[in-house]
């Protein structure tokens, strides 16, 4: 096996062959983060209750995800992207193929548009490169089905995944705002 990295915690670093030869050090809990058996894959049937989870535990929803929230997901399949680590489902990215009119793509400049509705990594996983990771796939997947305009919405307290967008090169559109009376 090849030297991998541990994170001890406090920015300390640790060098070894074994994920499994340290549980804790100087009262850190030890996590591995090398992203060597990270695999990026296609969504599997049994993916969904995974998925669920993760959308609904980190990420920011007005209510509960659903298996139904997925159903654009069953006609464009290739959208929907699975980060697993270990056989661990630690994240997902999932576009779909928007019907747009035709007036509205003549002023966008476009003739085939995706929507990307969730990018969700596990917190213990991120600032790995993994939600970078996926998005790479998934816009190289919709160059594959000649898409040229890539809509998301982002929520405002979502910065991390903001500044992922912004440095991808997304740019804002639009603000949605709200007011309580």
């Amino acid at each position: 096996m090849s030297d991998v990295t541990f994170e001890l915690g406090a920015g300390c670093f640790w060098y070894g062959h074994h994920r499994d030869e340290l549980d804790y050090y100087r009262g850190h809990v030890c996590r591995f983060t090398g992203v060597a058996t990270m695999d990026i894959r296609a969504f599997k049937p049994q993916d969904i209750k995974h998925i669920l989870t993760l959308a609904n535990r980190y990420a920011s929803f007005d209510s509960e995800v659903s298996e139904a929230d997925f159903q654009p997901a069953w006609s464009f399949t290739r959208g929907l992207l699975i980060a697993e680590d270990g056989g661990r489902v630690i994240g997902f990215v999932f576009a779909y193929l928007r019907e747009v009119p035709g007036e509205v793509l003549r002023r966008w400049d476009a003739s085939k548009v995706a929507q990307i509705e969730l990018l969700v990594v596990d917190p213990s996983f991120r600032s790995q490169g993994i939600g970078k990771d996926l998005l790479d796939r998934l816009l190289e997947i919709l160059k594959e089905e000649n898409v040229d305009y890539v809509l998301l919405h982002c929520p405002a307290k979502a910065i991390e995944a903001k500044r992922l967008y912004d440095k991808m090169g997304f740019e804002v559109r639009a603000y949605a705002m709200k007011k309580h009376l």
